[in-house]
């Protein structure tokens, strides 16, 4: 049970973040703005991409549409 205990400890002690990206699972992440149109505006990398030790996404992704194209979302 010592390495359980000493795992809590520190997870308590980092503030409930990971090891591997810094964030919590409440922290807000950075944001990647998406332009499907435009592959040469906006974010460049993976937007999409998560952090392998906790598999949470590292950006909130916010996907930018024009006139009729609507994606579904809230207006």
């Amino acid at each position: 049970m010592g390495s359980i205990d000493s795992r809590l400890r520190r997870l308590e002690e980092s503030g409930g973040s990971c090891s591997g990206c810094g964030l919590s699972a409440e922290a807000r992440r950075p944001i990647a703005t998406v332009y499907p149109d435009d592959a040469d505006k906006g974010f460049e990398g993976d937007p999409y991409e998560a952090c392998a030790a906790c598999g949470e996404p590292l950006h909130t992704v916010i996907r930018v549409v024009y006139g009729g194209e609507g994606g579904g979302g809230c207006r």
